[in-house]
């Protein structure tokens, strides 16, 4: 009578215990999963950019560019982008905030605006990631920026 009712409740959670989690980190307590994997050592994975310096030429003063860097994560468990500083307030930067899965690939944006950076500029980004070959990632961009003639009053 009971042997059918104890063999169902063992099926349930075997099967609830298999199920497949893209996230390995659960979200305890409100902490984001990318905290909890910068601190997870042994579970650190590998990144592999497609290039970390970028020249994008030459542009007009009071004009936006926009520089992308991409990635793969090449390692074996879950890739988090941990945090994302750029050098100045004229560059804003946005990285994926969810998880990049083994052999997936991602990429990191700066937006820069070039008001008052006439001349030749560089700037610098430092990423902090989960990842044992490097856990913080300096990408850097340059360029010129043609200064903006100024208008004379007549």
């Amino acid at each position: 009578m009971y042997k059918p009712a104890i063999a169902f409740l063992i099926c349930i959670i075997y099967f609830a215990s298999c199920k497949n989690k893209i996230n390995t980190y659960e979200n305890t307590m409100g902490v984001r999963p990318a905290s909890l994997a910068g601190l997870d050592t042994a579970n650190y994975t590998k990144i592999q950019w497609e290039d970390t310096a970028k020249n994008f030429g030459a542009i007009q003063e009071s004009d936006s560019v926009l520089i992308k860097f991409k990635f793969k994560n090449t390692g074996k468990t879950v890739l988090y982008i941990l945090e994302v500083l750029p050098s100045c307030g004229c560059t804003i930067a946005d990285f994926p905030p969810d998880a990049i899965l083994p052999g997936d690939q991602g990429i990191i944006t700066a937006t820069f605006n070039t008001q008052g950076h006439p001349g030749h500029v560089t700037k610098n980004i430092m990423v902090k990631m989960n990842t044992i070959n490097k856990l913080v990632q300096k990408l850097e961009f340059s360029g010129e920026v043609i200064q903006k003639k100024q208008e004379t009053d007549k």
